[in-house]
């Protein structure tokens, strides 16, 4: 049943909810029935308005995944290759990042490695590196990162 909401007020409803790249918000306007030529036509309305725009999309993600849970410039990239979102676009947004509020992905692994460790106090040596070693390699960051924090924060794994 068709709505008497236009596939341009459908689209910036979806926006409303939450930020999204042009590819996110085509293929949910498409999963929503909507026209080809209409989502086409609403996008490139969207994107003069500058109401859609991957670029600020990219630095809003990245952000809030390096200052939220923390994961890894790999992770992040990915995530965004996902939604769409360009390689080049994805990896300027990490560099804007770093150079306008000094934030690094690559820091960020200190931070929630010592968070994650302090929560994981009542555990003995080994279970607590082995949850640390899998928690932060789910985050997306590699085995010599993970191993430069945990020695960091004075712990030393092998392997």
């Amino acid at each position: 049943m068709k709505h008497d909401l236009s596939t341009y007020d459908r689209a910036l409803n979806m926006l409303s909810f939450r930020a999204r790249s042009v590819t996110e918000l085509r293929n949910g306007l498409l999963r929503k029935g909507e026209p080809a030529d209409q989502i086409e036509a609403a996008i490139n309305r969207l994107i003069e308005l500058r109401l859609l725009d991957d670029a600020a999309f990219a630095r809003q993600f990245v952000r809030m995944k390096i200052l939220g849970p923390g994961a890894s410039r790999i992770r992040i990239a990915q995530e965004l290759r996902r939604k769409g979102v360009a390689g080049e676009l994805a990896d300027r947004a990490l560099e804007e990042l770093k150079e306008e509020e000094g934030v690094d992905a690559a820091a960020t692994i200190h931070r929630v490695a010592e968070k994650k460790w302090k929560s994981l106090s009542k555990l003995d040596g080994f279970t607590r590196r082995r949850r640390l070693y899998g928690f932060l390699a789910r985050r997306g960051f590699n085995p010599d990162e993970i191993r430069a924090a945990m020695n960091a924060l004075g712990e030393t794994i092998s392997g």
